[in-house]
């Protein structure tokens, strides 16, 4: 499984929260962080025009593709998700017809340290 923290700080909740699921998940199931802060953002120009196209994205469409699930841990930001978290929704999901989130399944986990964090799932 491959786990995408919607958070680039540090010491994020997010981070702590997937650190912490990873580690209650049975031993017979491998996680790991796919990091997503320095794909660039997506652009179908950079798709169609550059063969092939930025590394960056194909390292990860490649890690995610391999990957028998997905887990989603973001901090509820501006009352939405993170860009840097669609950005790699965005990235994944192309070029058309290629989408590495197809019939993958995955799930989501949002951390908010304040009382006005959302009061009812984030949905994706």
């Amino acid at each position: 499984m491959c786990v995408l923290v919607g958070s680039l700080r540090k010491a994020s909740f997010s981070g702590m929260l997937a650190n912490a699921l990873m580690s209650l998940a049975p031993s017979s199931m491998e996680s790991e962080v796919v990091e997503i802060g320095q794909l660039p953002f997506y652009n179908q120009d950079l798709e169609k025009l550059i063969d092939p196209p930025p590394a960056p994205w194909t390292a990860f469409r490649q890690r995610v593709k391999a990957a028998d699930a997905v887990l989603f841990v973001t901090p509820e930001y501006n009352r939405s998700v993170p860009a840097v978290l669609k950005n790699a929704l965005d990235v994944g999901s192309r070029p058309y017809g290629s989408s590495v989130w197809d019939r993958k399944p995955g799930a989501v986990s949002a951390a908010h340290p304040a009382r006005s964090g959302p009061s009812a799932p984030i949905i994706i």
